[in-house]
């Protein structure tokens, strides 16, 4: 077995776009008192892609009020911070997963609306179970990010094998027996090293098996239960659906009954929709 170096996944960080590190930088001032305008609109305008994107969406049927916005500060005027920090997840997540992932067979699009899915199912358990929903969106929205540092990693090395849609094995498994690290280690690895909080990574590390975690966040089986939503409605990705299988007994730790576990995903279902046709 071939083992990817920390030394590696830190490189092939590096490649990724600029957008994710962005978004969580957004996520700490939005939580700071003494943050002002100007310092956000600096920090989104430092990434042009990124910029065009969140006024591209401003502009669309989802907030338009038939007068077109040019800048951010027109933007934020029109839709506040808190829209603003949604659609600079929104925009991040589309650049993080805009390419095929060869190692996992899936393609941009398929890893993009699964981690759409998901941040928005995790905003709106958030909302009904009283967590942070700003902390559960941005999960959501990144816990496919290992996938990509991987991919990158052993993209064109034939030492490594791609992960079949026939395969019967369970994912984490097949990662752990080819690469001797998994997605979600490799992700709270990379989010940790960008200053992302301790609970967001630690989140992501255990989402597919949280009765391995060493602390049992709620979020954790928050986000357990949002991949099985996203899996529901038609969004979820092979070689995972057996890790959403007991999202029953993880219900009680999260304060979520299983009525509204299971009304949610007609709620998801119809944010996603929008979203996905706003771009």
């Amino acid at each position: 077995m071939n083992t990817i170096s920390p030394a590696e996944l830190k490189e092939a960080a590096t490649h990724l776009p600029s957008s994710p590190r962005i978004f969580g930088k957004l996520s700490n001032m939005l939580r700071d008192t003494q943050t002002d305008l100007s310092d956000i609109t600096d920090l989104v305008n430092a990434d042009s892609a990124l910029t065009a994107s969140v006024l591209r969406l401003s502009n669309s049927a989802m907030y338009s009020a038939g007068i077109a916005v040019d800048t951010l500060d027109e933007a934020i005027n029109r839709i506040g911070f808190r829209e603003l920090f949604r659609l600079v997840g929104f925009a991040a997540s589309q650049q993080l997963f805009s390419e095929s992932n060869a190692t996992y067979n899936i393609t941009g699009t398929e890893l993009w609306e699964n981690s759409l899915a998901c941040g928005i199912g995790m905003e709106v358990f958030a909302r009904k179970t009283g967590y942070d929903d700003q902390e559960a969106y941005t999960i959501g929205l990144l816990r496919n990010m290992g996938k990509m540092v991987i991919d990158y990693c052993v993209k064109g090395n034939p030492a490594y094998p791609s992960f079949s849609r026939e395969s019967e094995l369970p994912l984490i498994e097949w990662e752990q027996n080819n690469f001797g690290i998994t997605n979600p280690t490799v992700a709270g690895f990379i989010l940790t090293s960008w200053n992302f909080s301790e609970e967001t990574a630690h989140t992501i590390q255990y989402q597919y098996e949280p009765q391995e975690a060493p602390r049992k966040l709620p979020l954790i089986h928050l986000l357990n239960l949002a991949n099985g939503v996203a899996e529901r409605i038609g969004k979820g990705l092979h070689g995972e659906s057996n890790y959403w299988a007991n999202w029953e007994s993880y219900l009680p730790r999260t304060g979520l009954s299983a009525e509204e576990f299971e009304q949610s995903a007609e709620e998801i279902e119809t944010n996603l929709n929008r979203v996905v046709a706003a771009f």
